[in-house]
């Protein structure tokens, strides 16, 4: 829709009743609909009597007019999900889902109860505004002609906000109305509750006789740990599949749904596709193969869905019967097109719930990451990584020294102030993500203030009443961002000291180092033999053997491992790729005689060898 219309409505109010007035009395008005008896849209018709908000709605139509815009149902959806508050969109994780994908799930669930459409269950356990409701409703109706008054006693929603559950009741209303249903009132199964604790199958007989639903659809909220309030953390407690890492909130929602499902029910969501990999998705992975699930998904890789949204998302298909893994990479613009043969079919004891899911849509993809993961000895064996120190506000104690300065102090400049900081107590440091060339290994190097010291091999924090007296400039500059210092974490974190680094991470690092960025389009790998450099952002393999990190380079930089990376990596838009730890330590490093080693490190173009020696016989999986 056009900006006016968002502009308009992010300026008009922020009382969600008020919004639904004007929303609905334009809805109404453009599309001339008659309400005669339904109590619900009546009342959130604006009337003649309020002048004020009869100029609001006339002006709001204005909008419509003069930009030649139609105001149909998915206008309306979008427009109930822009006015939510931006605050519950983050704590909720609420997200507009386009036709198109509810459109495609809908369907495919309804391909597998096609005998009983009519009377069958159905529930969206985080329904938002009710859009996934609202496409149920409309198949179903085009499929069996049954009104819509009745449909909707078998659709069921769930959603954690009073109001999304007032539009989702609006919408439906609507939708009814614009097909000559105008009932008094209407009867909805929508309950506002959080579906981490709601129990659904209880809250109807015909739920509870069912044993479930028979399709449970959706967009599971996607909310981080550090975004979810206190009561939704508690919560996911309860859950087998959040036992792994920090656990996103769209994780649960697939065991929620699971067990809310008929004997012969399916689920179909869109979620994000992180649990394929991640760390807090491997407890996931595991429900899925203890309980032998039958999942069929569809990954769309980098493409990104949703306007606005910085997320990479997939379809899951979850069928109550046992069976394994169907997989498919594929665009959006091409689901219509895909067929059954399409997808690479996994049995769940050929997968690594572990260390994450490394699934391909071909037969020759498969066979590829297999042989390079089943040669030599893997990454995560073969070498010590780390990652860069992590001040959690390096622009605080990092800086590039002025052209001015004496013996013993350097001159920095922060926000149009100079700072002397004492040379003792700085170290070189470089940022790994941006290091490209050997020569970039000097002419990037920032320094940092290191408020530590080793003593046997031990790093420690410098004693405060030391720090004030033996760098009195250093201390004085960090103690004017006492209180910026303090908001790291937050501020929930307890630290040595106020002006200790946030982690202690890499701060005893001194060794022979290469180099590689976290993300990129394609990755360098740089040698440093310096071993006091400290780094900040991207990975390092270190080492105290310079042939072992030449020879890692030599591998690291090759196409074998390239199109490794490509297949395996977390998904980025534009082609960048993924160097995280994860995604790599499962490569397998082959291992080499001396003659091999020295072939290797002589020759200038190593795939060849390389090649021969993975046994590869110069294919490649695409």
């Amino acid at each position: 829709m056009k900006k006016e219309v968002f502009k308009y409505l992010k300026e008009y109010s922020t009382d969600t009743t008020t919004i639904n007035r004007l929303i609905v009395s334009a809805f109404i008005e453009i599309n001339k609909l008659e309400i005669t008896n339904c109590s619900l849209i009546k009342n959130h018709v604006i009337s003649d009597l309020d002048d004020l908000e009869i100029k609001y709605i006339t002006d709001f139509v204005a909008i419509f007019k003069k930009n030649s815009l139609q105001f149909n149902f998915e206008d309306l959806i979008e427009l109930f999900e822009f006015v939510i508050s931006p605050a519950d969109k983050i704590i909720n994780g609420t997200v507009y889902t386009p036709k198109f994908i509810r459109d495609y799930i809908v369907n495919e669930t309804l391909k597998s109860i096609n005998n009983h459409i009519d009377k069958a269950l159905y529930a969206d356990l985080s329904c938002g505004c009710g859009a996934f409701l609202f496409t149920i409703a409309v198949r179903i109706h085009e499929q069996t002609g049954i009104p819509y008054t009745s449909i909707f006693n078998r659709i069921y929603g769930l959603d954690i906000t009073e109001y999304s559950i007032e539009r989702t009741k609006i919408l439906l209303a609507l939708l009814a109305l614009t097909n000559g249903e105008d009932p008094p009132e209407f009867t909805f199964n929508l309950f506002c509750g959080n579906a981490l604790e709601f129990d659904l199958t209880n809250v109807s007989p015909v739920v509870k006789n069912n044993g479930g639903f028979d399709v449970i659809v959706g967009n599971p909220p996607y909310v981080c740990s550090r975004n979810m309030d206190s009561n939704s953390i508690r919560l996911l407690e309860k859950w087998s599949v959040t036992k792994s890492g920090h656990p996103d909130l769209y994780i649960p929602f697939f065991q929620v749904g699971f067990e809310n499902l008929s004997a012969n029910g399916v689920l179909g969501y869109i979620t994000v596709n992180t649990f394929l990999k991640s760390i807090n998705g491997r407890a996931l992975r595991q429900y899925f193969a203890d309980h032998q699930i039958s999942l069929k998904i569809i990954s769309f890789g980098g493409e990104q869905i949703f306007k606005d949204r910085n997320t990479y998302t997939c379809l899951c298909f979850l069928h109550k019967k046992a069976g394994g893994i169907s997989y498919k990479l594929s665009i959006s613009t091409e689901l219509n097109n895909l067929k059954d043969n399409d997808f690479y079919f996994y049995e769940y004891k050929l997968l690594n719930n572990l260390d994450g899911w490394n699934l391909a849509d071909s037969i020759k993809i498969h066979e590829y990451i297999q042989r390079l993961e089943a040669t030599g000895i893997s990454f995560k064996d073969k070498y010590i990584t780390r990652n860069g120190i992590a001040t959690l506000k390096n622009d605080i104690y990092k800086f590039i020294p002025s052209e001015v300065a004496d013996k013993d102090c350097y001159l920095m400049e922060k926000n149009g102030k100079e700072y002397k900081i004492e040379k003792k107590i700085c170290r070189d440091i470089i940022n790994a993500n941006k290091i490209k060339t050997e020569e970039d290994l000097y002419t990037k190097r920032e320094k940092i203030i290191y408020p530590y010291y080793q003593i046997n091999g031990l790093t420690n924090l410098i004693d405060e009443v030391e720090f004030q007296k033996e760098y009195p400039y250093a201390y004085k500059y960090l103690y004017v961002h006492k209180r910026e210092l303090g908001k790291r974490d937050k501020g929930n974190q307890e630290y040595e000291n106020w002006y200790a680094y946030g982690r202690r991470q890499s701060l005893d690092l001194r060794s022979l180092k290469l180099f590689f960025p976290h993300i990129c389009e394609r990755p360098t790998f740089i040698i440093s033999e310096d071993k006091e450099l400290l780094f900040y952002n991207g990975i390092a393999i270190i080492s105290n053997n310079i042939e072992e990190l030449e020879i890692a380079k030599k591998i690291l930089e090759s196409d074998i491992f390239f199109n490794y990376i490509r297949l395996t990596t977390k998904d980025y838009s534009s082609g960048f790729i993924s160097m995280s730890k994860n995604y790599i330590k499962n490569f397998g490093i082959i291992e080499l005689s001396e003659s091999e080693k020295n072939k290797l490190l002589a020759g200038k173009n190593s795939d060849a060898l390389l090649n021969s020696l993975y046994k590869l016989n110069g294919s490649l999986p695409f």
